[in-house]
């Protein structure tokens, strides 16, 4: 498997060539006219960068990377309406977490992201029309939706979507090539100010280069013979109703198809800023540090972000991104113990209630409710989809095979007895051998196996598990554990697909595994035994 860094890299690339369009406005030459501060600078004239100007284009994403963390606060929108926002950004982790506010009468959002992913949840609150204020340390747990970054909704991709991918690739672990910028049509449009710190105003792409461009294609114009509003030539897209505005969750009736058009868009020259994700304007003081950028997102949607390093904060994610941050180290030798005791303990507190939270693609969210017995090695439960109860399933899992049938409306919890006949049943011999496997059959084959009468190896686990973090669930203290398979030898510390989640006693309250919209939740409560569940179905 690729590894994760570079797979966040491609994710987030192809998030911003695919819905990063820049329209042709000379307002970004002189700052956007709704955004820019009180005072303009005198106007100049834009020219090509200069080396040392094309130095500190280069250097920025650098030193974004090595600063880490910054609090992010800015408007997007169009002419006619502003959304404020305010929040942070990890780059290292990397991710962004803000608020935006409220607006005619509506609440504001909280929004985080991650490469190729973005979470959504109303506040349940309507905070003051055109006010921002910081989202809150520890997000609220609960009511948050996920889908891809870019995702059309229905017909383009929300506005909030580019610039939050414009925020998360602006850092590298590297600087960039400062000639290959300069072979693009980057220009210097002026002198500013902001905040009492001196800048130079930047354009330049929002894809960093990492070759030179390909010769095919229209010919390029010199650098020098290129006019400013040239380089502004419009990419025109369909624009979305409005920003950060929730959008219904795309069906089989609302997923949009691919229309023939009369003629294809001609391709932008390969030394063209629009061939590199579109332009943008960066504001960068004289240590290369980014200070702030402008951008037009669409024909229609503008932006501005002001970036200060004073304020550093460690950011938690929301359960759907991995919650905590995580500081991997191998296990001790007592940890490793407790991991080789841990399925026995767990077949010890026979079983319990089990919940599971999952996303689904494109923008699907299910609940999962049932029971599960360790020693009768069964696992029961309803499958409750929160966008559409025709799709409500009800799930069995056992040794041998899991088996599936469609749901009545109602209660979340699956009936007792379980109901004859209708179910479709695949043996877990068979499961991702011609047979397709759902995240959620992972899930519940590894529940099953979290128990068994007799030791795992200690020193087998020394070898394979790291201790992640401490955390809490429900209220109890727990150790957050990472176990590499087989299959995962050689992959580095924090990216197993399961972790595990055992309390001072040695038993699992938690199985967190990685999915293809972050991460899954199954948690259990054993506070109270499970009812007698169906041996088979």
């Amino acid at each position: 498997m690729e590894p994760a860094p570079n797979r966040r890299r491609k994710i987030a690339t192809v998030v911003l060539t695919g819905c990063l369009a820049v329209a042709a406005v000379a307002g970004l030459g002189q700052g956007l006219a709704s955004c820019s501060s009180p005072k303009a600078a005198p106007e100049t004239k834009p020219r090509p960068l200069n080396a040392v100007e094309a130095g500190k284009l280069a250097e920025f994403r650098l030193h974004n990377h090595e600063d880490g963390r910054a609090a992010v606060r800015g408007v997007v929108g169009s002419r006619d309406e502003e959304i404020a926002f305010r929040g942070w950004v990890d780059w290292r982790r990397p991710l962004v977490y803000l608020r935006t506010a409220g607006r005619k009468g509506e609440p504001g959002l909280l929004l985080q992201a991650v490469p190729g992913v973005i979470a959504i949840r109303a506040e349940t609150a309507t905070p003051a029309e055109g006010a921002a204020a910081p989202p809150p340390a520890r997000p609220p747990a609960g009511n948050w939706r996920v889908r891809p970054l870019g995702l059309p909704m229905p017909d383009a991709p929300d506005p909030m979507d580019a610039l939050i991918g414009l925020i998360l690739t602006a850092a590298a672990t590297e600087a960039d090539n400062p000639d290959l910028l300069r072979g693009l049509q980057t220009q210097w449009l002026r002198h500013d100010a902001l905040d009492g710190t001196a800048v130079e105003v930047l354009l330049g792409p929002a894809v960093m280069p990492t070759a030179a461009p390909s010769p095919s294609g229209s010919a390029a114009a010199s650098p020098t013979e290129l006019h400013y509003n040239q380089a502004l030539e419009p990419v025109r897209v369909p624009s979305s109703a409005s920003p950060t505005r929730p959008a219904p969750t795309p069906t089989t009736k609302t997923t949009p198809t691919a229309k023939a058009t009369a003629s294809p868009s001609p391709r932008p020259d390969p030394n063209s800023l629009l061939a590199h994700g579109g332009p943008v304007a960066y504001w960068l003081d004289g240590g290369a540090r980014l200070r702030r950028l402008e951008v037009m997102l669409t024909d229609k949607f503008r932006a501005r972000v002001d970036f200060d390093r004073s304020q550093r904060p460690e950011l938690t994610a929301v359960e759907a991104f991995g919650g905590a941050a995580v500081n991997p180290r191998p296990v001790s030798a007592v940890e490793a113990k407790a991991l080789a005791m841990m399925r026995q303990r767990t077949l010890a507190a026979r079983g319990g209630r089990l919940t599971v939270s999952l996303a689904l693609p494109p923008a699907r969210m299910i609940s999962v409710t049932g029971w599960v017995d360790w020693r009768a090695a069964v696992a029961y439960a309803k499958v409750n989809d929160l966008d559409d109860a025709s799709r409500n399933l009800l799930v069995h899992a056992g040794r041998s095979s899991v088996s599936l049938r469609t749901a009545a409306k109602g209660r979340p919890t699956p009936p007792l007895p379980a109901p004859r006949g209708g179910w479709e049943t695949r043996r877990w011999t068979a499961v991702g051998l011609g047979v397709h496997v759902s995240e959620l059959d992972i899930l519940l084959h590894e529940v099953l196996s979290m128990a068994a009468p007799g030791r795992d190896s200690a020193s087998d686990l020394a070898k394979r598990a790291h201790r992640l973090r401490l955390d809490e669930v429900g209220g109890r203290p727990v150790a957050v554990f990472e176990i590499h398979s087989p299959g995962e030898q050689g992959t580095a510390p924090g990216t197993a697909l399961m972790r595990y989640w055992v309390d001072p006693t040695g038993v699992v309250r938690r199985i967190e595994m990685r999915t293809r919209l972050g991460f899954a939740q199954l948690d259990l409560d054993l506070s109270k035994r499970p009812p007698t569940l169906p041996g088979r179905v």
